[in-house]
């Protein structure tokens, strides 16, 4: 157990390090002369960007899963190229040329008046993803030799960095453009990348030039296995969420007591959305030190969100720190308690994504996914058409029953997984 919290807590450390990114450089974009201007345009213009970085991020759990010899790991590189030119090219495209118009106007909604300063933005951001792509390589090498603190350390670095710059900016009065919060954003990541990398590197080093049977010689190979990580259809579940609270009966309260409560749930997420990796690195030789990790979050981590919903315990963070009053105050508080089913969940999706993961099989992760995406537009649909004054609630409502569909969807699809499968698994 030991192993398990050593391997496991960095990760969740630097996750939740990592959270405080966007914070920062939203606190430096509210100093200019017209805040709700310039972090609009960042906030639609990153929302873009990292909906393109998701294949990107699918490169570090290949990684983890295949990443054990140098010709493995060259494989990995050249595919990772392809999709890195891929993506830098529709972004290109979109920051670019006039077709940035029309998916910032139609797609996001953004007004005539912030389509150029959103482009703008856009344009320095794209040159994220040349940057995570090597870093997401070093990442899962990290991860596969337990390494983890060195995460920790990198996202650490990586803030500090972001808050030396933020204060310099702020002092010379440069925080009236959009553009000044994604430069913060790439010099943390740059810095991030070459601490990872310099790790990275001696790591690789020490690899075997291949692993016998194991050895992936070609990068077509890793097709079945990435193609299904590809996109997450989870990434049209928070826009249609958002749309749907703007039909609510009080739209100005719902949307604000979502927008508070998703970033108090952000921290509970995200310190758990690394879980799968410890399923991979641990599942076979310790399944019983795993699945009593995960039943431990999966127990504490309802129970500190239930305790936030209570005044006694709530207010120091909801009332003194956030600043919430009256029935917003009320509405995030409901709001928490509704969510806190979906976090009692989720360690246990994470632990059937890793499992998934481990045998090569990611299929049921697509699947899965689809299905609790589509159950939950659906609840989406049904509770704006009939029970409007939910308000917030229905946000609240549509993520708690997401979760549950969505573990059992992966229940359902391991039964049909063939016994010989599911030994070498465990």
């Amino acid at each position: 157990m030991n192993k398990i919290v050593s391997f496991y807590v960095p990760l969740g450390i630097s996750s939740l390090i990592a959270a405080l990114t966007h914070v920062i450089v939203n606190a430096v974009l509210a100093r200019s002369e017209h805040p709700s201007f310039t972090l609009s345009s960042y906030a639609v213009a990153v929302s873009l960007c990292l909906l393109l970085e998701t294949p990107l991020t699918a490169v570090r759990q290949m990684t983890t899963k295949f990443g054990y010899d140098r010709k493995s790991v060259h494989s990995i590189g050249i595919l990772c190229t392809f999709v890195a030119v891929a993506v830098l090219i529709i972004g290109w495209s979109i920051g670019l040329t006039p077709v940035g118009n029309l998916v910032f106007q139609y797609v996001f909604g953004v007004s005539p008046v912030l389509i150029e300063p959103t482009k703008n933005v856009f344009q320095v951001l794209t040159l994220l993803y040349i940057l995570v792509a090597v870093r997401n390589i070093y990442q899962g090498l990290i991860i596969n030799k337990h390494r983890t603190a060195w995460m920790t350390f990198s996202s650490s670095i990586r803030i500090i960095v972001m808050l030396i710059a933020s204060w310099f900016l702020i002092r010379a009065g440069w925080t009236n453009d959009g553009r000044v919060g994604a430069a913060i954003f790439i010099a943390g990541i740059l810095i991030e990348l070459v601490v990872t990398f310099l790790e990275g590197r001696v790591l690789k080093r020490k690899l075997p030039p291949d692993n016998a049977e194991q050895t992936i010689h070609h990068a077509k190979h890793l097709l079945p296995f990435y193609l299904p990580l590809l996109y997450s259809v989870l990434v049209i579940l928070n826009p249609s969420i958002q749309a749907a609270l703007n039909n609510t009966t009080d739209p100005l309260l719902a949307v604000a007591s979502f927008s508070v409560a998703l970033q108090i749930l952000n921290l509970f997420v995200w310190f758990c959305s690394s879980l799968h990796q410890i399923v991979i690195q641990f599942y076979t030789s310790k399944r019983r030190e795993v699945l009593i990790f995960l039943s431990f979050l999966s127990i504490l981590s309802p129970l500190l969100l239930l305790l936030l919903s209570f005044g006694f315990a709530g207010d120091p963070v909801l009332r003194n720190v956030l600043g919430l009053e009256g029935e917003l105050l009320l509405e995030t508080r409901r709001l928490l308690r509704i969510l806190a089913v979906y976090v009692a969940f989720y360690p246990w999706v994470e632990y059937f994504i890793g499992r998934s993961i481990l045998i090569g099989n990611t299929k049921p992760i697509f699947i899965g996914r689809l299905f609790s995406v589509s159950f939950a537009i659906l609840a989406l649909i049904l509770c704006i058409c009939f029970f409007p004054g939910l308000d917030g609630k229905v946000a609240g409502i549509v993520m708690a029953v997401s979760s549950p569909v969505e573990l059992g969807i992966y229940l359902l699809l391991y039964r049909k997984i063939s016994t010989t499968t599911m030994n070498v698994s465990s």
